[in-house]
Order: C-alpha cells, then structure tokens, then sequence
C-alpha cells in the first residue's frame, strides 16, 4: 500500500479564551472536512515558543491505492 502524507500547522492565542475557542472550532471544521476525503489524522508535533500562541502541526495520511 502507498501511502499520501499532509502536514498542517495549527496555532492558537493562550491567552484569548475567545480566540482560542474560535480556533478549536475552526480546526475541528478543517480536521472533518479532511476526514470525508480521505485523509486520517495520526499524529500531532508539538512546537514549543517562548511566546504566548501555542503551535503544532497535525500529520494526515491518506492511501493512494
């Protein structure tokens, strides 16, 4: 089986609860529109900052058989 990968980066205010929800949801949007074409999450890498916005990048794969 072969395999297709997508890396997508997500980051997020810490401190603006408001943007933060607003962010969460837009992601959980994203992650299921990805879903219904195919693609399966399966994995996060975390990114440490020394600011106040948290990132990371979420690992898709998707067969291309």
């Amino acid at each position: 089986m072969t395999w297709e990968y997508k890396i997508i980066h997500f980051a997020t205010e810490v401190g603006d609860e408001a943007e933060y929800e607003k962010r969460i949801h837009e992601g959980e949007h994203m992650i299921n529109k990805l879903g219904t074409e195919g693609w399966e999450l399966v994995g996060f890498l975390p990114r440490h900052t020394n600011t106040e916005i948290m990132r990371c990048h979420a690992v898709f794969k998707r067969s291309l058989d």
